[in-house]
């Protein structure tokens, strides 16, 4: 796809990240709440960063959430979407195929301490930085961190089938916990049995664990947000507070305010 046809506000930018003959290149730009950058690719790789805010990336096999703190690493010709929960402010970096990719396909990834401060190093540097430079160095230090990076758990396979495309697409609308899957086939047109044979065989996941999936990434986008997880427990259909509690502890390992300290 044409550079020039994403994001006019920085499409020039972009471009010169894309062109410049370096293993690494950086990009930054803040956006608005519930920006929307419409589905493109990149020839070259790309890793997504933000200092602030949350956004989820989609493509056609899945949906990826982007925390504070960590990253998210998109291979070069890989057509993505990206929608802004809130105000974002973004660090991207550019990597030609020299570099090791931390992942095969799209993924969530932890971000240490270093890496972070690499990329914000990253922004201070020309793009075209000489062979022996301070930007060539902090390049070599970041292809270095991206292969001890851990990927994380912060994503969603999206189906295929367009009956359930629809299907996911109105739950991702409205995540809740109220709607079991005989509530979701009526809505679908199809028997409950079809519709736990389309999860399967679509997702790789059963109805109820895509559903879980769907509502613990939703908890932790509104967690970063600053949402309190009273708010979020009502908001996403249960019935307490310690019910969403004990939900999210069993899938994550921690509390949800452990959780957000983790993000800090």
């Amino acid at each position: 796809m044409q550079t020039e046809t994403i994001d006019i506000r920085t499409d020039e930018a972009l471009a010169a990240c894309l062109r410049v003959p370096r293993p690494v290149a950086a990009l930054a730009f803040d956006y608005a709440a519930d920006d929307h950058i419409p589905p493109h690719e990149h020839v070259k790789a790309q890793l997504l960063y933000a200092i602030e805010g949350t956004i989820v990336l989609s493509t056609r096999e899945g949906k990826w959430v982007l925390l504070p703190t960590r990253a998210l690493w998109v291979p070069a010709n890989t057509q993505h979407s990206i929608r802004m929960r809130g105000p974002v402010r973004m660090r991207t970096l550019f990597f030609d195929h020299t570099v090791t990719a931390p992942a095969p396909g799209c993924a969530a990834v932890s971000v240490s301490p270093l890496l972070r401060e690499l990329i914000v190093g990253m922004l201070q540097e020309p793009r075209r930085y000489a062979s022996l430079s301070r930007g060539a160095q902090i390049a070599a230090l970041i292809a270095s961190e991206l292969r001890v990076c851990h990927t994380l758990p912060l994503s969603l396979p999206w189906p295929r089938d367009a009956k359930l495309r629809k299907t996911c697409d109105a739950m991702q609308r409205r995540p809740s916990l109220t709607g079991d899957m005989e509530y979701w086939a009526a809505r679908s047109g199809v028997s409950s049995r079809t519709l736990a044979r389309l999860f399967r065989s679509e997702t790789g996941m059963s109805f109820g664990e895509w559903k879980a999936q769907l509502l613990l990434l939703e908890a932790q986008v509104r967690l970063a947000q600053g949402q309190s997880s009273s708010r979020i427990a009502s908001a996403l259909g249960y019935a307490s507070h310690a019910a969403f509690s004990a939900m999210f502890r069993k899938a994550t390992g921690l509390t949800p305010s452990e959780h957000l300290a983790n993000l800090h």
